[in-house]
């Protein structure tokens, strides 16, 4: 009798994990994205799912885009969703931390195209410049891993002296936005936008991460 109630224990907590180790699966995590919240951040109705997990919001592992209320938002919304809204998409879930401290699950997107090829979304979106690349150490990703190995000349990288794309300035001065949470050599263009009310300096780059501030993709600082 013993040995039975063992046994179905056992039983019942395999079923519960089940959903998890299922979602730990890329090749098996897949969905059609049903919103797209800005240009790194997605809904995704899982087609593989227990039905206790449903519709999931995916953060894009290691890349970043400007917030809805920053330059370059709202065009990089615009992207995401003509590419993925309504689209079937496979989920490359981390397998280290899982979700992010907004309770986001991290992943590398790809989209499947036509001859049954995978396409890196997170990927896809730095090529278009929509999007920055943050390489979190706290996941399972390297993004370089992306291209090859090595990063584009075009991007602009977090913590990449040598990886910086082409800007109009570089003074050493950092500015931030109170209402964007980004951060800006003060001779960038869009620096000169931010109100006196709204800014906020910076000692280094460091120092801005640190406060939660992101940098601008126009120019890069580091």
């Amino acid at each position: 009798m013993k040995n039975e109630i063992i046994l179905i224990s056992i039983s019942i907590l395999m079923a519960l994990l089940v959903p998890t180790l299922v979602l730990a699966a890329p090749e098996e995590a897949y969905g059609i994205v049903t919103n797209v919240v800005d240009g790194d951040t997605i809904s995704v109705q899982l087609q593989n799912y227990d039905s206790r997990i449903g519709n999931i919001t995916v953060r894009l592992a290691d890349v970043d885009s400007p917030e809805m209320n920053a330059p370059g938002g709202l065009e990089s919304k615009n992207y995401a969703f003509q590419v993925l809204n309504g689209s079937f998409v496979n989920l490359d879930l981390d397998d280290v931390t899982g979700k992010d401290r907004y309770c986001r699950w991290v992943a590398v997107v790809f989209l499947q195209t036509q001859d049954g090829t995978l396409v890196n979304f997170n990927r896809m979106l730095v090529d278009s410049g929509h999007a920055s690349i943050w390489d979190f150490k706290n996941n399972e990703f390297d993004p370089a891993a992306w291209w090859n190995g090595d990063y584009p000349s075009t991007a602009c990288k977090i913590d990449a002296p040598g990886n910086i794309h082409s800007k109009s300035c570089s003074d050493g001065s950092l500015v931030g936005s109170k209402s964007s949470r980004k951060y800006h050599y003060s001779c960038c263009q869009w620096a000169k936008e931010i109100s006196p009310a709204n800014e906020i300096w910076f000692n280094s780059s460091l120092d801005a991460r640190n406060q939660g501030y992101v940098p601008c993709k126009v120019c890069c600082p580091l």
